[in-house]
């Protein structure tokens, strides 16, 4: 395609341009539509009116910035999905993230934002960073800012904008460049006289570790939580310079908290020997950020008085603490069966996203016993319970794991992912595409991924599983679900990391036959949950009704006949959920699912018979062949 982009067209073929997103300095971004799955992508092209070396240097600079990014995997950075390099222009196609940028949403508001809100943003930016900075070699973000922020309707944040991330290979100073956003980089990142006057250090040979971002992110919370960001002005030169008067955030309301201060103070300060050393000592802090006023410390010395104090008492009723220690412990464990016995009691219906009973019960029992796995089983049911895995279900079910310290250890955990995963493939989703093979499908599916992913982890190569009680079956099932929830996105990267797509086809291809294989030849007791059958099915139904797949399943060496046994093996797998999907219950959310099943086993035949019969694609199947 030539010229600039506008609404209405179309990008290699399949995305439909809907509308602007904005533009930044080298590059505008489109929202567009995937004209064959139906599903939203953030589309990247470089300006149009760019050309000659400064157009060369924008066009790889978008390609590194791509390239980067399709190694990366964490729920908070959209994912690079597609690169459409035509020589002449570079579109990449990545995960549309539907929010607001923080940058953007304080201007309209004219004001701060509230603490707490702020603080849990912190913490969510800094699972994101130290994710970058655990990889091997590290990464270190180098543009935190408002602007890069988007916060979405359910409260989690994304980070967005990796042109100038840079990974920090042992020996190496850096790339050279004073890149970063000023008043919100470090001094040693975007070096300024006055700054390293301040810090003490000289602008040149500092290099940048993740303590860069340790500084942008406190610099970013104090703009959020006070309102006051950087600005341009002149100095007594006639320079522009950046003006960002940090005083402590108390200084502008005094209704914050000491603890919060403490901590952007510290995040903030010039000399980077000064900082947290780490995100992670970032982040523990904001969590327990109520606990570093000077007021909570007088209290814990007053405490500590009062210990010292108690200490010969308690050392003449030794016996009578070892047995308050005992009934304790027993009264902590009665607690942590009560509030599961009421658990599975109490009533699973819920009033919109509200908890029920039941999921109280839960999250009580996990409060008390954060490293026992039963009260997480009963969660599953719990959101299992009306058919509907809903997107606040899946907020609270992903927040509450998150905190289970210890949980792994469990030789349940393989099991618990697993039954998660299932969960996800089974429910997610349904009710927000209203069945659709395009979108619910491919919903649940990234979603249940994760789970089946920490499933076979769990069980690592031991042929025990490392002792986790899990099934073989389910194991194998496990890796299954991994290959056909991944397909999608590993179709997209192959030809990106090295790969031929006649692999990933293969592998996809595999997975879902044996899946199919497995679910029709296993006894009753031992197959899935029937929601996950249908999922299955849908899948199946879509790999075999689409020209684009099936042509691509040819050229890996998928043979008619097979094609022919895949459906066969759909029709049976659809035949033994036919009860299920007409039962009263179950037909409100599965029925719309299975009717299009249905309809498209019709067109699954007739694709099967145009491809196979398509002399061109036979000609490129034996070509890939050879």
């Amino acid at each position: 395609m030539s010229g600039s982009v506008r609404i209405g067209h179309t990008i290699d073929g399949k995305y439909q341009v809907i509308e602007s997103l904005g533009e930044g300095g080298m590059a505008n971004v489109w929202l567009a539509r995937d004209e064959r799955l139906g599903k939203l992508w953030a589309i990247k092209e470089i300006k149009p009116n760019t050309g000659g070396a400064q157009k060369e240097a924008m066009r790889q600079a978008i390609l590194d910035e791509a390239n980067f990014m399709k190694c990366l995997d964490h729920p908070a950075i959209p994912r690079v999905v597609d690169i459409h390099d035509t020589g002449a222009e570079v579109f990449v196609v990545m995960d549309y993230v539907d929010g607001t940028e923080l940058g953007a949403l304080m201007r309209e508001r004219g004001r701060a934002f509230a603490q707490e809100d702020v603080i849990g943003w912190g913490i969510q930016l800094c699972d994101v960073l130290a994710y970058l900075h655990r990889r091997n070699p590290p990464v270190v973000y180098r543009d935190m800012k408002p602007s890069n922020i988007i916060l979405r309707d359910d409260g989690t944040v994304r980070l967005i904008d990796f042109g100038i991330a840079l990974e920090c290979v042992p020996g190496s100073n850096g790339d050279g460049r004073i890149v970063g956003t000023p008043g919100y980089a470090p001094p040693e990142q975007i070096p300024d006289s006055s700054m390293c006057e301040r810090s003490g250090q000289s602008a040149g040979g500092m290099g940048i570790d993740a303590r860069a971002d340790v500084y942008a992110l406190g610099a970013t919370m104090y703009s959020l939580v006070t309102g006051h960001v950087p600005r341009m002005a002149a100095n007594e030169r006639g320079e522009s310079t950046v003006i960002f008067r940090m005083k402590p955030i108390r200084a502008w309301n005094p209704q914050l908290s000491e603890g919060l201060e403490r901590i952007l103070t510290r995040a903030t300060q010039a000399d980077r020997a000064l900082r947290y050393a780490s995100i992670e000592e970032m982040r523990y802090d904001l969590t327990h950020y109520r606990k570093m006023t000077q007021e909570w410390r007088d209290a814990q010395q007053h405490k500590i008085v009062r210990f010292r104090k108690r200490v010969i008492a308690t050392a003449c009723t030794a016996i009578a603490g070892c047995l308050c220690l005992f009934f304790g412990a027993a009264l902590r464990q009665s607690d942590f069966e009560s509030f599961v016995r009421v658990a599975h009691a109490a009533s699973a219906t819920a009033t919109g996203d509200n908890m029920s009973d039941a999921e109280r019960a839960c999250m009580e029992a996990i409060a008390t016993s954060p490293a026992r796995i039963e009260p997480y089983a009963r969660l599953l049911e719990v959101y299992e319970y009306d058919f509907r895995f809903s997107d606040a279900e899946d907020v609270r079910w992903r927040k509450t794991l998150s905190h289970a310290d210890g949980l792994e250890k469990d030789d349940g955990y393989a099991k618990l992912c697993f039954d998660a995963g299932i969960a996800y493939l089974s429910y997610y989703g349904l009710e927000q595409a209203g069945g659709s093979v395009g979108n619910a499908a491919i919903a649940s599916i990234d979603a249940a991924s994760p789970w089946f992913d920490r499933a076979v982890r769990a069980c690592g190569e031991d042929l025990g599983h490392n002792g986790q009680r899990i099934d073989e079956t389910d194991v194998q099932t496990a890796k299954d679900y991994g290959v056909v929830a991944s397909f999608y996105k590993t179709v997209s990267r192959a030809g990106q990391e090295g790969r031929s797509a006649s692999e990933a086809y293969r592998t996809f291809w595999d997975a879902i036959s044996n899946a199919l294989y497995t679910q029709n030849n296993a006894l009753d007791a031992e197959k899935s949950v029937e929601g996950a059958r249908v999922r299955l099915c849908q899948v199946a139904v879509e790999a075999l009704s689409s020209n684009t797949y099936l042509a691509g399943f040819s050229r890996a060496g998928v043979t008619r006949e097979q094609a022919d046994s895949l459906l066969t093996s759909v029709r049976k797998c659809t035949e033994g959920l036919r009860d299920f999907s007409q039962a009263k219950e179950y037909e409100r959310v599965f029925g719309p699912v299975f009717e299009e099943i249905e309809a498209g086993q019709i067109t699954a035949q007739k694709t099967i018979q145009n491809v196979y019969a398509n002399p061109v694609l036979a000609l490129g199947a034996k070509e890939d062949e050879q």
